[in-house]
């Protein structure tokens, strides 16, 4: 079960802490899609890293690959719980250049290059 962060002057949610999956009670500071910001920690260190970059870290690139294809490089558009809109670096992979709609079940995305 995920805990919600939520921002405290207007309560909007800012990510999300995962439950790790080492033992002891570790949390993986996470986006509001589920992509881990950083390590597994304990919580108030993992909710201290969503407070500070969760949402600064949309704003930057992201690497993504879909099923049997190599990561590329994207930045975020839009993102829900479950999908986001993204533009790829590659102008030419674009459809209609309004970005596009993945979800997130289809593809691994990462912060890092890998």
């Amino acid at each position: 079960m995920s805990l919600p962060v939520r921002r405290e002057d207007d309560d909007e949610l800012i990510g999300v802490l995962l439950p790790s999956a080492e033992t002891g009670g570790q949390w993986v500071p996470a986006t509001v899609f589920g992509a881990a910001l950083g390590p597994g920690t304990d919580q108030d260190a993992a909710e201290a890293l969503v407070r500070e970059i969760g949402m600064s870290s949309l704003a930057e690139p992201w690497w993504v690959r879909s099923a049997g294809q190599e990561w590329r490089r994207a930045w975020l558009l839009e993102v829900k719980s479950d999908a986001i809109r993204l533009r790829w670096e590659n102008p030419m992979l674009m459809v209609g250049g309004h970005g596009e709609w993945v979800r997130l079940v289809d593809m691994a995305i990462q912060r890092q290059q890998p």
